[in-house]
């Protein structure tokens, strides 16, 4: 069975990689880096349901992270936040050096705390299944 979780932890690091730096258009770099500015403009109603699924789908993309992890190595809550900060920052750093993208602290917030929630499920369902997942 680790094996498996093995292999779908390796396909998914995969397709996150695919999606936010392979399948993009190249472009000029480009940053924002002004907090919260996503949330800001579904406050006013700027784009609302754009941004609100952007910040969802950022939320979504590293839940996995921290569902699939803690069921291959032992890992705390403190140790998944450093691991997905670490990695999204390192996806939006990259995005900024190629111009595969626009690099935002957004993206770096809603990817972290999408992994922290992802850890949370786990440690439910780990409880639940009294700690075989």
């Amino acid at each position: 069975m680790k094996k498996i979780r093995k292999i779908l932890f390796s396909v998914y690091i995969i397709c996150v990689l695919w999606i936010t730096l392979i399948d993009r258009e190249w472009s000029s770099p480009h940053a924002m880096l002004v907090p919260f500015w996503e949330y800001a403009n579904v406050i006013k109603g700027v784009e609302r349901g754009f941004y609100i699924k952007q910040i969802l789908g950022n939320l979504i993309m590293l839940m996995p992270l921290g569902l699939i992890l803690p069921t291959l190595k032992k890992v705390n809550m403190k140790q998944i936040f450093l691991i997905a900060l670490l990695f999204s920052a390192g996806i939006e750093t990259v995005q900024f050096i190629t111009g595969r993208g626009l690099m935002e602290f957004d993206d770096v917030f809603n990817n972290t705390v999408g992994a922290v929630v992802g850890y949370k499920i786990y440690c439910k369902l780990r409880v639940r299944s009294n700690g075989e997942i």
